[in-house]
């Protein structure tokens, strides 16, 4: 080999998933990364007190910088239990202020996020909400408007970078037009170049300061590859490094997406030879690393970008605090979150917390597990908080209201983005089996006039959506007796 001699691992980040293993597995899969030298890690899921004891160990481990990431697009507590929960970027792009609302959200992600030892914060998603069937980005997104998305998306890194952590603009050149899900399978968006124009322009806004880019399992033609983005050298350095002038680090999306394909380690050659830095959640590490070596041994322009590549990781790893103290400011969530919900008080008009109301929890996606801090079932937040303020919460068919709190929130592997026809019809005959019924939707407010019955959109399954629209309830519904709403029995 002629070129430089770098170690492969590097480049490698490994996956500790705190929401599915046990603690010893989690330990291992730790340990393990740490004797391969990986560049670091990304997290799922934990408690905040655990996750930040982990993250200590692994940094000690390791005796040098680590990328330590996390996926954050609606705060630090979508991953870690006992840290604040945020509204998606829909919502925030909904709120009566959402510049400055945007601002927070950053903001305080990044605190929370360091306060654990994470510096990676993967988010925010610029991709364009202009396809109704895409089941992947939906609320994810801040919106179908590309200079409105470049603008919010450009303030929520700025304030994420500005507290210290890095930020991670996804998914390049765009993932919103897709109508498959890229964990599944790979999706292909035939929108010719003139229209991808616009899914480019919110990154071109960003170009110039986000700390890094994670490249899409995604296919574009028009773009001049039938093959996904992440491997694309066209797409990568010659868009994104070329055209916009990117110089910050290029991260893929997990490698163990569908979208990639069967053998990831050799696709992680691949896209290491298109241009990016970081191979993000392998199937393997060890495999992975190993290919990486292998074929950068036989090839000297490959050594010479792996050799970039690392140096690239290992300079912005430098722009990493270790932690910082955990500060929301000003930020109450609950609060902050029920200014995003989107609904007309007329929806509850002739309801009364003196009349026995019935809640029911009803989900297009049974077969996913709850997001992280979830306690309970579907609804039981909307049902504990309104129980509290003084309402007569009955489980019985026969009470007077209804609210059904209907969850319709894209995730990986689901392949929906609608609300299901059986779910809706079964939100339909249960608000309409009580006098007066409402659907609390935790979906994209598109959605709303499909529900064939009143409803506001609350945006996300996180708990504090669910506690949002229950205050958002309390504000709009009349006091039992002339009591002030909230005051309990």
């Amino acid at each position: 080999m002629t070129g430089p001699c770098v170690d492969p691992a590097r480049v490698v980040i490994e996956a500790l998933r705190l929401d599915r293993w046990s603690p010893r597995e989690v330990e291992a899969r730790a340990d393990r990364g740490l004797e391969l030298g990986v560049g670091g890690f990304i997290l799922f899921g934990g408690e905040a007190e655990r996750v930040g004891r982990l993250v200590e160990r692994v940094r000690e481990g390791a005796g040098r910088p680590l990328w330590i990431g996390a996926d954050l697009e609606r705060g630090a507590g979508q991953q870690l239990r006992g840290l604040t929960e945020l509204p998606p970027p829909a919502a925030l792009a909904a709120h009566p202020d959402p510049e400055t609302a945007v601002a927070q959200a950053g903001r305080t992600t990044a605190e929370e996020a360091l306060s654990v030892g994470i510096n990676w914060v993967i988010a925010p998603v610029l991709d364009l909400d202009v396809e109704p069937d895409n089941p992947i980005i939906a609320t994810r997104s801040f919106g179908s408007d590309p200079r409105r998305v470049g603008e919010l998306g450009g303030r929520w890194i700025d304030a994420c970078q500005s507290a210290g952590a890095v930020a991670c603009a996804k998914h390049f050149p765009g993932h919103g037009r897709t109508t498959e899900d890229s964990h599944i399978g790979l999706p292909t968006i035939d929108a010719p170049a003139p229209l991808l124009e616009q899914d480019l322009a919110p990154f071109a806004a960003v170009a110039d300061r986000v700390g890094s880019v994670m490249a899409a399992h995604v296919a574009y033609p028009a773009l001049g590859s039938g093959r996904a983005a992440t491997v694309s050298p066209g797409i990568v350095t010659g868009l994104l490094r070329g055209r916009l002038g990117f110089e910050g680090v290029i991260s893929t999306d997990a490698m163990i997406m569908g979208g990639i394909g069967r053998n990831d380690a050799e696709a992680a050659v691949e896209a290491l030879a298109a241009g990016c830095d970081l191979m993000c959640y392998p199937a393997d590490a060890g495999a992975t690393i190993e290919a990486l070596g292998r074929a950068a041994a036989d090839d000297p322009a490959l050594a010479t970008r792996l050799a970039d590549a690392v140096g690239r990781a290992g300079r912005a790893g430098h722009a990493f605090r270790s932690a910082a103290p955990a500060s929301r400011g000003d930020l109450e969530p609950v609060a902050f979150a029920c200014d995003t919900i989107v609904g007309d008080p007329e929806a509850v008009s002739g309801w009364s917390p003196g009349a026995t109301t019935r809640v029911v929890g009803v989900s297009d996606d049974p077969e996913v597990g709850p997001p992280a801090g979830r306690a309970g079932a579907l609804g039981a937040i909307v049902s504990d908080e309104l129980r509290a303020a003084g309402w007569r919460i009955r489980d019985a068919s026969e009470a007077e209201q209804c609210i059904v709190v209907l969850a319709a929130t894209p995730r990986g592997w689901k392949g929906r983005g609608a609300p299901s026809a059986g779910v809706l019809r079964e939100a339909r005959v249960a608000v309409q089996a009580a006098a007066r019924g409402l659907v609390v939707l935790l979906g994209h407010a598109r959605w709303l006039p499909s529900l064939g019955a009143p409803g506001i959109c609350a945006w996300s399954t996180e708990t504090v959506m669910e506690r949002a629209a229950a205050a958002w309830l309390r504000a709009a519904v009349p006091a039992v007796s002339g009591r002030p709403a909230g005051s309990g029995r």
